[in-house]
């Protein structure tokens, strides 16, 4: 995933308005649950969300990718941030909200991932609490013949340049990300594969129930990707 691209995730996606997310996410919290004081956000990437929601909360999180844990640590030292596979974790814990933001759960790639996982959220959350999910395209709406899709940073210690086209594979998406970064007198070639499961409104739904949840979910949501909230039967 992004285990090569790590130090430049922040520069390549400073164009997404983490500030304007998080505000939304706060006005969910407050509607759906008035009483939270806690966060868990799980697959947080740079904390680039839990920098504005750890004015509101106790925000604690965790990701897959060691840098990610790193720099989430630097943002926001009030919380604590794990190492660890969103599948299967256990903290020790429990939290009012459970966050999964930014289409992260696509990277479980299959239905039965999904369901272990939100099992696994739901043995995090307090009783009254609830789960957030942002959910990634759906096989509807992933669209494999778009053109060639370009980000670029311009730094004064980096430069760098991410292009990708659409693939599919049965219930897959998949994206070859194709780096060149420019530092220190010297350009770098690389890439990064990153697969994600293509899944249905219905699939998404059922999945929830099957874990133990209910869940309503909206079309619209934080960027036109849909929101899914979920709580204890």
């Amino acid at each position: 995933m992004f285990s090569k691209s790590a130090r430049w995730y922040d520069a390549l996606y400073s164009f997404k308005d983490y500030q304007e997310e998080s505000g939304k996410i706060i006005n969910l919290i407050k509607k759906e649950h008035p009483g939270a004081k806690t966060i868990l956000d799980i697959a947080c990437g740079t904390a680039e969300h839990d920098r504005y929601l750890a004015k509101k909360y106790h925000v604690d999180g965790l990701d897959i990718h060691s840098e990610f844990v790193e720099l989430s640590s630097q943002k926001n030292p009030a919380g604590r941030y794990f190492l660890a596979d969103m599948r299967d974790f256990s903290l020790g814990k429990t939290y009012d909200v459970v966050l999964c933001l930014f289409s992260s759960i696509g990277y479980v790639k299959t239905l039965r991932n999904v369901v272990k996982t939100l099992r696994c959220f739901r043995n995090h959350l307090n009783q009254g609490g609830i789960i957030v999910v942002e959910p990634w395209f759906t096989p509807k709406n992933w669209i494999t013949d778009m053109p060639i899709h370009m980000l670029t940073a311009d730094t004064p210690d980096f430069k760098v340049c991410r292009m990708n086209i659409s693939q599919r594979k049965g219930s897959l998406s998949i994206l070859i990300f194709h780096y060149l970064v420019g530092m220190d007198r010297e350009i770098v070639y690389f890439t990064e594969r990153h697969e994600l499961g293509l899944f249905t409104v219905d699939q998404m739904t059922n999945a929830f129930q099957e874990a133990g949840l209910q869940v309503s979910y909206g079309p619209e949501g934080l960027t036109g990707r849909g929101l899914y909230v979920a709580r204890l039967f």
